[in-house]
């Protein structure tokens, strides 16, 4: 992970869905309302630098006979609406 990012149990991102993607069909009627979709982050970091969210995640388990690797994901605020973090 990142060294100086503050580490969170979980962070819940809420990213918008461009309501142009829907069809008639759909049952989302209500444009004023923006869609959204949850994603979920456990046991991470999270940075917010410039227009980005950083998330990074360390996967492995920290033996010194496994492998460890950093797993991470990078958002652009236009696509966050909300957010919400759980410290340990």
């Amino acid at each position: 992970m990142i060294p100086t990012a503050p580490k969170f149990r979980q962070v819940v991102l809420l990213l918008k869905v461009d309501s142009r993607n829907y069809n008639e069909d759909d049952s989302l009627k209500d444009f004023d309302i923006t869609p959204t979709v949850k994603i979920t982050h456990d046991d991470c970091a999270m940075v917010i630098t410039g227009d980005y969210v950083i998330i990074t995640q360390e996967e492995g388990n920290n033996e010194i006979d496994t492998e460890n690797s950093i797993k991470g994901k990078i958002y652009n605020l236009k696509e966050i609406d909300s957010y919400r973090l759980y410290k340990e």
